[in-house]
C-alpha cells in the first residue's frame, strides 16, 4: 500500500458522508479509517460481511461502502448480493481484491458492486473512487427531493383543481347580483375587483388543465 498524498481530491461538499469499512485484517481497517477520516468522511468499520450487514440495518446506515473480496462469515461478493436482493436502496459499493480476471469482475458487477480497487491499493485512486461514489450519492438524494416537491405541487394542483369549480360558481353568483345593485361609485369599484378576480381565477384554471393534461400526455 503507498503512502498518503498531499494533492488528494477533496470531499465535494461540506455535508460528510458515512463509509462503511468491512475488512478482516485489523490494520488495513486501520489504514482505511485514518485516511478516510482524513479526506473528511465519517468511517464506520466491521471486521466481516455479517457485521457490516448488521450495521445496514440501521436506521441512516452508510451509502459508501468499501469491502473486502474475501472475509468470514460473509465475503464482499455475498454481502453485495444480500445488498441487491434484500435492502430497499442501493449504496455504492467499491471492492478490495486480490483477485483478478474479467469473470471476477463480471461476477463482482452482476452481485451490485459499482467499483472494484486491487490490493495493494492506491490511496489517491482510493479517494479519487471515494469522491465519485460522494457526489453520485447527493446526485441521488437531490433527485429524490426535487421528486418529492415535484409530487407535492401536484397534489396543490389537484387540489386547486377540485376547488375552481365551486369558486367560480361563487364569483359568478356575486357577479350576478352585483349586477342588479343601484351604480354607485363604490359597487362600480367593487364589480371592477370581483371581475378582475374572476379574469385571476379563469387564468389559473387555464394553467392547471395544461398541467393536467401535460401529466395525462407523460402517463
Amino acid at each position: 500500500m503507498e503512502n498518503d498524498k498531499s494533492h488528494l481530491v477533496a470531499l465535494p461538499s461540506t455535508e460528510p458522508l458515512t463509509v462503511l469499512v468491512a475488512d478482516d485484517d485489523p490494520p488495513t481497517r486501520i489504514l482505511l479509517r485514518t485516511a478516510i477520516q482524513r479526506w473528511g468522511y465519517q468511517v464506520i468499520t466491521a471486521s466481516d460481511g455479517e457485521e457490516a450487514w448488521k450495521i445496514l440495518q440501521q436506521p441512516n446506515a452508510p451509502r459508501l461502502l468499501l469491502l473486502d473480496w474475501l472475509m468470514p462469515n460473509l465475503n464482499g461478493i455475498d454481502l453485495c448480493l444480500r445488498i441487491k436482493q434484500e435492502s430497499s436502496y442501493h449504496p455504492y459499493t467499491i471492492l478490495l481484491t486480490q483477485i483478478t480476471g474479467v469473470e471476477n469482475i463480471v461476477k463482482g458487477l452482476e452481485a451490485g458492486a459499482d467499483e472494484f480497487l486491487s490490493k495493494p491499493f492506491n490511496l489517491a485512486e482510493l479517494n479519487s473512487r471515494l469522491s465519485v461514489g460522494a457526489r453520485i450519492i447527493k446526485y441521488e438524494n437531490s433527485f429524490s427531493e426535487k421528486n418529492q416537491q415535484l409530487q407535492k405541487y401536484e397534489e396543490s394542483i389537484k387540489s386547486l383543481a377540485a376547488l375552481a369549480p365551486a369558486i367560480k360558481v361563487e364569483i359568478n353568483e356575486i357577479l350576478d347580483y352585483a349586477n342588479v345593485l343601484e351604480k354607485t361609485e363604490s359597487t362600480n369599484s367593487h364589480l371592477n375587483k370581483i371581475k378582475e378576480l374572476q379574469s385571476k381565477l379563469t387564468h389559473v384554471a387555464e394553467l392547471i388543465e395544461t398541467c393536467q393534461l401535460h401529466e395525462k400526455g407523460q402517463e
